[in-house]
């Protein structure tokens, strides 16, 4: 037969300094995220994606010269199908033009991309710039 006792509740009638520890520093980062959330709720006035585009480096390949470039949003709204143009200048005349398509650019954030050209852009001005998008 089974032995049955009646032992004392593992439980002490004061609770533990940690276990208040605790839960005071949970409080504060429930609070502080639900703050942070409706600040960002309550003061973003973005409307649309802020794209800026700008050359990382060139590099040569074997049959053409690859630029590598990144597309920063600077607004919190995202954007698709971001159509990139790439000129090649020198002086104010147009040698080259490459475009790309990039899928999205979430908002706050970056993408790297890049374009293969068939001329040397060494020393001559590459502009690189989104020239639409989609919203998402």
């Amino acid at each position: 037969m089974t032995k049955t006792t009646v032992a004392a509740n593992i439980e002490t009638n004061k609770p533990h300094w940690i276990e208040w520890a605790t839960g005071a520093v949970s409080a504060v980062v429930v609070l502080t995220v639900i703050i942070w959330i409706g600040k960002d709720a309550l003061t973003d006035r973005d409307t649309s994606p802020d794209l800026e585009g700008g050359v990382l480096r060139v590099e040569e390949r074997s049959h053409a010269f690859q630029v590598l470039f990144e597309v920063r949003n600077g607004s919190s709204q995202t954007a698709s199908q971001v159509a990139v143009r790439g000129e090649v200048l020198e002086g104010s005349k147009l040698l080259e033009t490459a475009e790309t398509i990039l899928d999205y650019v979430p908002g706050h954030s970056k993408v790297v991309g890049g374009l293969l050209l068939q001329n040397n852009p060494h020393g001559k001005t590459i502009s690189i710039r989104a020239t639409s998008f989609n919203m998402p």
